[in-house]
């Protein structure tokens, strides 16, 4: 049997990780919010490098745990059964913390896609906009070849 401790080491690792995750998340609401495309996509970037530690992780997790069972799919409360009881209350303790911390990520991560899908919305609502003001102008473009004078292509009135 693998020791223990490596296992909590690895999940560990893997809660601070997530913690991470979910402290770009939360930031990046505020980026969303504010439109700084720049921003946004160097959080994305931070958290791909995150989310590569995190399978590296995955991976020895997997590698420990399939020292208490051939198959590797052993569930936390299997292994809680197997293990003494202050490791099997460790175990259990740090199961409630991921779940914890899962579902807080899972609701920052789909407020985060809805005010991008909002943005998103927003943009394509103002190209078209533009883009019917200048059909129903015929363009930018006046008889001669020179520019039209507009005070405004968008209606402020919406």
């Amino acid at each position: 049997m693998p020791d223990i401790n490596d296992l909590f080491d690895v999940l560990d690792g893997e809660m601070l990780l997530y913690k991470d995750l979910l402290d770009i998340s939360t930031k990046k609401t505020d980026v969303i919010i504010h439109g700084k495309i720049q921003e946004l996509d160097n959080m994305t970037k931070v958290e791909g490098s995150i989310i590569c530690r995190l399978s590296k992780l995955e991976e020895e997790r997997e590698k420990i745990l399939s020292g208490y069972d051939d198959t590797g799919e052993i569930t936390i409360s299997e292994l809680c059964k197997m293990l003494p009881e202050d490791d099997s209350k460790k175990l259990k303790k740090i199961q409630k913390e991921f779940e914890s911390l899962l579902k807080a990520l899972n609701d920052r991560n789909e407020l985060n896609k809805s005010l991008l899908q909002q943005s998103i919305e927003y943009v394509n609502y103002s190209i078209g906009l533009i883009s019917s003001n200048l059909v129903q102008d015929n363009g930018i473009y006046g008889d001669n070849g020179s520019i039209k004078q507009y005070s405004s292509i968008i209606d402020r009135k919406a």
